[in-house]
Order: C-alpha cells, then structure tokens, then sequence
C-alpha cells in the first residue's frame, strides 16, 4: 500500500472512532437529560421496600419479633432499617440492649407509614374481593366499637347480608376522603365537628355498678355519698376529656362538698373500665351510651339515675361526600341513627 492510501486508511479510522465517541456523549447527555425530566415528575426521597419492616418494628418494638411477623431474618430487618435511616439522614430508634426505642423521628415516620399502608391494604383487598358485594366503611373509637357498635351489628346484617361492614376502630383521626372511609363516628364538642356532622347523642355520666359488688359489700346507697365505701373506678385524669367526667365533677353536680377517696383503679380505655364495674371490681363512672344497654340487662345497676351529668362532649356521624348517596351507604346511616333514637336495648 503506497503512502497516500496508509494516510486515508488512518484518518479513516479516526473520523470513526471520533464519532462514536461523539455518538456515545450524545446518548449520554439525552439519557442524563431524561433521567432529571423523570426524577422531576417522580420524585422519591426514600426507597419503599424497607417500610413494612419498619413499621412492624416501630409497632413491636423488636427486629426480632418484626422478623418472626414478616417471614424475614433478624438481620435482614436490621439492615433495611439502617438503610431507611441512612436515607433519611436521622435515627429513627434508639438501640438499647434488648430493648428498642423510638425517636421522634421515628415517631413521625410510623404514623404516616400506618396510615400509608391501612389505606394501601385496602385498597388491596377491595380489588381482590368480590367485586358483587358492597362494603360499608366506619371509622370509630374502640370503647364505641365494642361497647355499643358490634353487639347490634348481627341485627343489620341479618336484614342486609349483602352489605359487609369495615370497622377502623382506634383514636386516631381519619381523613374520611383521603383514606376512603365512609362513615366516621367522633366523640368530641359541638365546636370541634364540620357543618354537616348528624349528631346523635349527647353524653351524660352516672354512677354504676355491678349489682354483685353492691350485694357483696352490703353497703346501702342512700345519697351520693354512700359511694365513698366502694373502690371507685375511674379513667386516667392525664386525658383532656377525662376532666369532662370526673368523679370530682360529679360529686359536686350531686352536692357532695367532701373529696371523694383516691380512686382504687384508673383506666385509659372506656371499655376497661366497664368491663371492670361488670366484673364487680368498683363503680365506674358510667357514659351513656356505654352503660345504657348493661342496666337494661341487668349487668348493671345505677344508683342515682336522676344524677346524670352532661359533660358538654357528644357523639357525631361524619359521612365521606362521596358515597353518602349510594344506596347500601344510606341503608347503613338509617340503621345507625335509627338505633340510636331507639335507645338502649337488652343484649343476648
């Protein structure tokens, strides 16, 4: 090959590599480019996937039991609560020996992720259920629940076994709208309730007792006073609206002028206390419409029905705007106030 081909042959080979070089920053700058348009509509400041091993052990407050729970190893919780936290740049627990602990922080983060995933969950399992039945949602407290919602509920689906019924029962505060809750039943002031809230009761307290415990002490209850030679049950004063329905507000209502006697049991939980009155362990300051149903029945016995005190809360339904019109949602509101214009009722 003479001297002129060799020097077209070697500028040949360089006008190529030079373009694929330039060819391949092209493609690079295009998929850099892409890549911020897409993190622009998509941005994402943590991974997912550790998020359920999160808050299971943020729920448990054990690696250990989060990983029994979820089917994983210790380690691998502990690894993808470490990344989560590198991630976030903050602790979200405190690690002690055998013992975790929260940060605030971590506090944070649980309750968004709860929320996060109840609403995740079912969504899930509105779309792998039958798609023939209906769902009615509600959203209430656990005293509320099992107090007074579920000894009635068999009587509504005996009349509507089409409808299934979804009880959220806890004290957080439910976006009705946002979580795809239908129905939400609040204790609360009058104040403190939308426009549109249906009110069904106002809520009075009066002492109440098993008639067991009033048989076994022999204590006879002549005027409020009496009562001071019973344990008295009553919930935990550290809650804003226990204050509402102390046994020092009541005693004063009732004209009683001396301190009642440190309460022998406090609760943080209606239910609890009921269930303890029940059981004959003390008198519980009772709230209607918790006690209603157990005096019908005899569980109960109220001293001094005409001492009932208001406490200025009452009970609200808040409905999701929408499905208030579907037709198993109004069948569900009817029953529901219907049930609470009726009354208490003796329950089997």
């Amino acid at each position: 090959m003479d001297e002129f081909d060799t020097d077209e042959l070697q500028a040949s080979r360089t006008f190529s590599t030079n373009e694929k070089i330039a060819r391949h920053a092209c493609e690079l700058r295009m998929y850099s480019r892409r890549m911020k348009d897409r993190s622009a509509h998509r941005r994402r400041p943590i991974g997912l996937a550790a998020l359920r091993g999160f808050e299971a052990s943020a729920r448990l407050l054990s690696f250990t039991l989060a990983a029994r729970e979820l089917s994983l190893t210790q380690s691998s919780i502990s690894r993808q609560v470490a990344a989560l936290e590198r991630q976030i740049g903050r602790p979200l627990f405190v690690r002690r020996t055998r013992a975790l602990e929260l940060t605030t922080a971590g506090g944070k983060l649980l309750r968004s992720t709860q929320q996060a995933l109840r609403q995740l969950d079912r969504t899930v399992e509105d779309i792998r259920g039958d798609g023939h039945r209906t769902r009615v949602s509600l959203a209430t407290y656990a005293s509320f629940a099992s107090l007074w919602l579920v000894p009635r509920l068999a009587a509504f689906q005996r009349e509507h076994p089409g409808i299934e019924i979804r009880i959220d029962a806890g004290d957080r505060f439910v976006d009705l709208e946002a979580e795809a809750v239908d129905f939400a039943i609040r204790w609360t002031r009058p104040t403190s309730v939308p426009r549109d809230a249906r009110h069904l009761l106002n809520e009075e307290v009066t002492p109440a007792l098993s008639p067991l415990l009033l048989e076994r002490s022999g204590v006879r209850l002549r005027e409020p006073k009496d009562l001071f030679q019973l344990p008295l049950l009553e919930m935990d004063d550290t809650l804003p609206t226990s204050l509402a329905g102390a046994w020092t507000r009541w005693f004063e209502f009732a004209g009683v002028r001396a301190a009642p006697p440190a309460p022998r049991l406090l609760f943080t939980f209606i239910d609890q206390s009921v269930q303890a009155a029940v059981r004959g362990q003390g008198v519980v300051l009772g709230r209607s419409p918790f006690i209603d149903d157990l005096t019908a029945s005899g569980d109960l016995v109220t001293p001094f029905p005409k001492l009932r005190l208001p406490t200025g809360y009452g009970f609200w339904l808040i409905e999701r705007e929408a499905t208030r019109d579907e037709p198993h949602v109004a069948l569900f509101r009817d029953w529901l106030t219907r049930e609470f214009e009726q009354g208490p009722r003796r329950q089997t």
